[in-house]
């Protein structure tokens, strides 16, 4: 359930200020609580067309289960947590915009700290360049640990039925690194050829590729 409101004060620089209030519940067929998620949070559009938005989440979650996450584990239990997060997002209209992202608070029996950031260049009207990084540190009673996760992609169009597109994404904690490559091309109208090469692989001292796949595939819209 989400309740909020929109408007638009007289400020100048400022389009719209929207508070809201969002309320999760998610129980077992036995009607056991297993996540309830309180958030409360603000958005602001300004006439830039930049966003800026702030929210405050207290969480209860039921693990029936232990688990381990990271160097620590998370024993079964019940769980009331909090954290809160900022983002800011430049204007999207721009050949160039940005994201940046804060989070934080308590995280199950531990704590968790969180940045983010991506960009999104738009070097002409044919390529596109796109990176995203995050980063992680949670601390528990019986061990601490660091994520992180940095990817980028390339889009480039021939023309308006050809494109082709990469991916690279690399995850610390894994130490793999995986590889997405695509070209797409519309034979007809709303009907695509499709091929792509996927492959992951682990990175160090047990370096070798994991998984590696050719894939083609070939869509047809039919009129009736």
């Amino acid at each position: 359930m989400t309740v909020g409101t929109h408007r638009r004060p007289p400020i100048p620089f400022v389009q719209e200020i929207a508070p809201f209030v969002e309320v999760d519940h998610f129980s077992n067929l036995g009607d056991t609580l297993v996540t309830r998620a309180i958030r409360g949070g603000i958005g602001i559009d300004f006439t830039s067309g930049a966003t800026l938005s702030a929210s405050a989440t207290r969480r209860f979650e039921l693990v029936q289960q232990s688990f381990s996450a990271g160097a620590g584990t998370i024993p079964a239990g019940e769980y009331d947590f909090e954290e809160a997060s900022v983002s800011y997002q430049s204007s999207a209209g721009r050949p160039f915009s940005a994201n940046v992202s804060l989070s934080g608070g308590s995280f199950y029996s531990g704590d968790r700290r969180s940045v983010g950031g991506s960009f999104r260049w738009l070097v002409n009207h044919r390529m596109a360049i796109s990176g995203s990084t995050s980063y992680n540190r949670i601390d528990l009673p019986d061990g601490a640990f660091n994520s992180s996760v940095y990817s980028g992609r390339v889009k480039y169009g021939f023309s308006t039925r050809l494109f082709v597109s990469a991916n690279v994404q690399y995850n610390e904690v894994t130490d793999q690194l995986v590889t997405y490559a695509r070209i797409n091309l519309i034979h007809a109208p709303l009907s695509d050829f499709f091929l792509v090469f996927s492959e992951r692989r682990q990175l160090g001292a047990a370096s070798g590729v994991l998984e590696r796949a050719f894939t083609a595939k070939v869509t047809k819209l039919l009129g009736f």
